[in-house]
Formats: structure tokens, sequence, C-alpha cells
């Protein structure tokens, strides 16, 4: 298969790569694989906190600002508690590497997303019971007529799926994911500014 002048061009262009760039290349491929192993729970935050200082030590203080950006990176609205609770250990045993004394303003920047995190799914769970316990009734009142009929009713699988297809549960998730999804990404751009 013959290449064409601009595919041969960049292919040409791939291989141009500065010392520099090559370095930093080797740097963030090695970083990558220490947070794939940090992630996998295969290391501690203290074994990735030495990892990484041992890094930062063969080149330059810009693995720490990389690193915690790669773990806020993976920050979701909707994570649970584990997953958050390792990533926020990590940006902060990370956060020590550095002089400049912001620990404390991050663990608090940090402190409003898993409050914001936990009042998304708080308020979640409360609004589906909620809707869940006025169907119920209903629902009830249908499977009596039904079993009486000789027929056999997953009450609970068909009240969670009504739940879940409803106007009001629909319109709900879309407004409360929009509302939180803005605040999370304010709180994000605020970690962002801090590291």
């Amino acid at each position: 298969m013959e290449l064409s002048p601009l595919a041969r061009e960049r292919l040409a262009r791939i291989g141009d790569l500065s010392p520099q760039e090559k370095e930093r290349a080797r740097r963030s491929s090695k970083l990558g694989s220490l947070l794939s192993q940090y992630f996998k729970g295969e290391m501690s935050s203290e074994d990735l906190w030495k990892e990484l200082n041992s890094l930062k030590e063969q080149s330059d203080e810009s693995i720490i600002k990389e690193a915690q950006s790669k773990l806020i990176d993976t920050l979701r609205l909707q994570m649970s508690q584990a997953d958050f609770g390792q990533r926020r250990s990590a940006i902060l045993a990370i956060e020590t590497m550095r002089g400049e004394g912001k620990y404390s303003t991050l663990e608090l920047a940090l402190n409003s997303v898993e409050a914001l995190c936990q009042e998304y799914t708080q308020i979640k769970e409360q609004t589906y019971e909620q809707l869940k316990s006025a169907l119920e009734g209903q629902f009830q009142a249908v499977a009596q007529q039904v079993i009486k009929q000789g027929l056999k009713v997953d009450v609970g699988s068909s009240i969670e799926a009504n739940v879940k297809n409803s106007p009001q549960w629909k319109a709900f998730i879309a407004e409360h994911e929009k509302s939180c999804g803005g605040m999370f990404d304010s709180h994000i751009a605020r970690l962002r500014e801090i590291i």
C-alpha cells in the first residue's frame, strides 16, 4: 500500500522528537504506569509518593503537577467513597512534595468536591425512594388483581422499572445532573487552580 505524501510527511515528523520531548514522553509513560498500579491497588499512596519523589529527583517539579492533574482527571460526580478516598489520599500525599504550603487549601477544595458528590448521591437516592413510595401503593392494588387472576407479578422489579422510566424521574435526573455537574466542574476547576 502506497502512502500519500501528507501521510509520509506526518510519519517523518513523528521521528523528529527533541530530547526534551522524548524525556517528557518517557516520564509521562512512567507516571501513567505508576498511577495504573495505584488504581489497581498494587501500591499504597505512600509507595506512590516514594516512586514519584524518585521520578521528581530524576527530572523536575513539573511531575508533581502532572501527577495531581491526572488524578484530578479521574474524579467523577458519581464515584464511590472508596474510589474518591483513594484519589484524595494520593493528591494530598503528592502535595507534601511541594514547598508552597497549599496542602490545607487543597484539602478544603477536596472536601468540597467530596461533600458535593455525597449530596448528589443522597438527593438522588431520596428522590428515587419518594417516587418509589408513591408508586408502590398503586402497584400493590394492581398486583392483587393480577394475582387473583392466577398470574405472577414481580412487584419490586415493576416498580423499579416504572420509576426509572417515569417522566418525573427523567426530568429530575436531567436537572439534578445539570445543576450538580456545573458545581462539580467549578470545584474541579478550583482544584486545578490550586495545583
